[in-house]
């Protein structure tokens, strides 16, 4: 999978670049795992450039959050828009989830 992963301040984002699907999700797992480890604990997931997520990315997803919550952290999403946007919706998600940016990040921490 082709990730950017960029650490801003005490926060680390992760952007896929591709769709998020049983084929690559360990890739995007094991990035996030080897933040956590390495105490970054605030985490977001971009999804500007994944034009698709299937159920085990979402499950992928949905345990990246709350593993870093048991870390004593956060995950938030970023650029949720289109089918991701449906998806993580009807599925409740994004409301459990959240969203990251200016306006919401202090209310998140």
């Amino acid at each position: 999978m082709e990730l950017i992963e960029q650490i801003l301040s005490d926060i680390v984002v992760l952007q896929p670049r591709e769709r998020v699907t049983v084929e690559n999700e360990a890739d995007l797992k094991a990035a996030f795992n080897r933040h956590l480890k390495a105490g970054c604990v605030r985490l977001v997931l971009d999804l500007a450039y994944v034009p698709y997520i299937d159920s085990c990315g979402l499950g992928t997803i949905a345990q990246m959050h709350l593993n870093a919550q048991r870390a004593g952290g956060w995950l938030k999403l970023q650029n949720v828009t289109g089918h991701n946007l449906h998806l993580l919706s009807v599925t409740r998600l994004l409301g459990v989830i959240g969203m990251y940016g200016p306006d919401n990040h202090a209310a998140t921490m």
